[in-house]
């Protein structure tokens, strides 16, 4: 950064723009900071220094900003519409409303507070209301992608897929490389099960924007991304995949990994050298075409009616199911998880996740849930099938996912890694709660609140633990919206040994959102 001492305002708030623009976000909060310090009351560099603090998660100071701008000009419609945006990150719902409605009376031609203003909406599940904001920016600003998009979205959750669907195909017209409506429009079809290959195809186009559009944020990397990755290359290598940049990554990725002492709790700043060494394969695509299932991928030895008997007369409909998958099918699963370029999700306890509508989805996928409809048709007949993914673990780490509850009507979830990879025949697998969460917590209270608040929750409930310990091609069958969380892992550490679950959520819950 420059830091000369005798910049002008007019100097200083240029250069705050242009690195804001160009997102480098530190040089341009020190030169806001610098154009403050001359001129405390510059409303414009209070606004856009409150945007930097609100992308940095500091959002008592992106307020304090906002507050300041308004004060100053009180007829400010940005600064309204910025401190909607705080207050809808923080689910401060009611005051999100007032500064969105703030903005509108100020301009009503304000294109993005309607949009704003419909996501308020959609999230108090109001969609009726959410539907006309969102039509509303869109006549204003007619080449609206995100407005579009969630437009679509609305039209999803009421059900009208048709319409939905013309959003999606809009917002892709006006942006091909929009991701989050690749990924939208492939979750529709997924829902309806009515194209498979369409399906497959828009689930792959938004992995592969992603992959086009990797970059190292802050020119680093979590170390135990890194490891997972340069494990991955070293496999692909050795099964003679010709995949873009695999040989320079595995040679480059290791000597990273060999002066870092395996401390993976950290992210490591890259070198320009190394960037240019790590990208190539970051970039590149390659997902594994599974071999055509001869005949079912469910095991059709099992007697599926006898299993959706047993899970509807159960106590606390938590159950299990050994040797669930065909070999075939299980043999076939496995090489897609460990060859496929799909393991982009980082998550703080250093596993690693890959979703249905980014690359986690092939015909076997997709299959399953057909035949899971079919043969368990008053279980998972009534509901579509809403999401799937899978999770990858570090073997070293010996901890999974949080205590959490999920969104749906029945949670199935599988093993698939051998049990020769599991140290300790007795953990590894799921714990899980009979207690559902409260119909008046939002997704938000019961899959990202603190852990001491449900265990709380759970112990003021004198909820049961059901620990299902983890078996090669068990499938653990469950009310989804029981807390639930992975026990302690111990694997052999090794790429091959990698834990992985895949998990598929059957019909939605209705969850009240709280009106804060």
């Amino acid at each position: 950064m420059n830091n000369k001492k005798d910049l002008t305002v007019k100097e200083a708030f240029g250069l705050a723009v242009k690195n804001h623009q160009n997102n480098n976000l530190q040089d341009a909060q020190n030169y806001y900071q610098q154009v403050l310090k001359i001129d405390p009351n510059h409303i414009a560099a209070l606004n856009n220094l409150g945007a930097i603090f609100q992308r940095l998660g500091e959002n008592q100071k992106a307020i304090k900003c906002f507050e300041k701008a308004i004060e100053l000009n009180p007829n400010y419609a940005d600064a309204h519409n910025n401190l909607g945006n705080v207050f809808k990150g923080l689910g401060e719902h009611q005051n999100a409303k007032s500064c969105y409605e703030k903005a509108i009376e100020l301009n009503p031609n304000y294109a993005h507070a309607h949009y704003n203003l419909g996501n308020v909406f959609k999230a108090l599940g109001e969609h009726q209301k959410a539907k006309s904001y969102y039509e509303k920016a869109i006549e204003l600003d007619p080449n609206y992608v995100d407005a579009h998009n969630n437009l679509g979205n609305v039209f999803k959750d009421l059900g009208e897929h048709q319409n939905a669907k013309s959003c999606y195909e809009k917002a892709i017209e006006l942006d091909p490389n929009h991701i989050v409506t690749y990924k939208n429009l492939s979750t529709l079809h997924i829902r309806t099960l009515d194209d498979l290959e369409k399906s497959i195809n828009l689930s792959y186009k938004s992995l592969k924007v992603f992959h086009n559009n990797s970059k190292f944020i802050h020119q680093s990397i979590p170390l135990f991304k890194l490891k997972h990755d340069v494990q991955q290359a070293q496999y692909l290598i050795s099964k003679n995949y010709k995949i873009e940049g695999v040989n320079e990554f595995k040679k480059i990725g290791s000597e990273i990994l060999d002066r870092t002492e395996d401390n993976y709790n950290k992210r490591i700043l890259l070198t320009p050298f190394e960037i240019d060494a790590l990208l190539p394969f970051y970039k590149s695509d390659y997902v594994y075409k599974p071999k055509v299932i001869s005949g079912s991928c469910i095991n059709m030895n099992k007697n599926w009616q006898k299993v959706e008997d047993e899970y509807f007369n159960s106590e606390k409909q938590i159950i299990y199911i050994d040797d669930f998958l065909s070999e075939e099918a299980l043999i076939e699963l496995r090489e897609f998880c460990l060859i496929s370029k799909v393991w982009n999700n980082e998550y703080n306890n250093k596993y690693l996740g890959s979703f249905s509508d980014q690359g986690f989805i092939s015909p076997i996928h997709l299959q399953i849930a057909i035949e899971l409809k079919k043969e368990l048709p008053k279980l998972f007949g009534p509901h579509v099938i809403e999401k799937f993914w899978g999770f990858k673990y570090d073997t070293t780490q010996g901890k999974g996912i949080n205590i959490h509850a999920d969104f749906a009507i029945h949670n199935l979830n599988f093993w698939i890694t051998p049990d020769e990879f599991n140290n300790n025949k007795n953990t590894g697998g799921l714990k899980i709660y009979d207690a559902p969460a409260p119909d008046n917590w939002s997704f938000k209270d019961y899959n990202a609140s603190t852990r001491e608040k449900i265990y709380k929750f759970l112990e003021d409930n004198n909820a049961k633990c059901t620990n299902i310990p983890y078996k090669f091609n068990r499938a653990v069958l469950f009310n989804s919206a029981y807390f639930h969380e992975t026990d302690e892992i111990d694997f052999k550490d090794k790429y091959e040994g990698r834990r992985i679950n895949c998990t598929y959520l059957f019909g939605s819950r209705t969850v009240k959102q709280k009106r804060t």
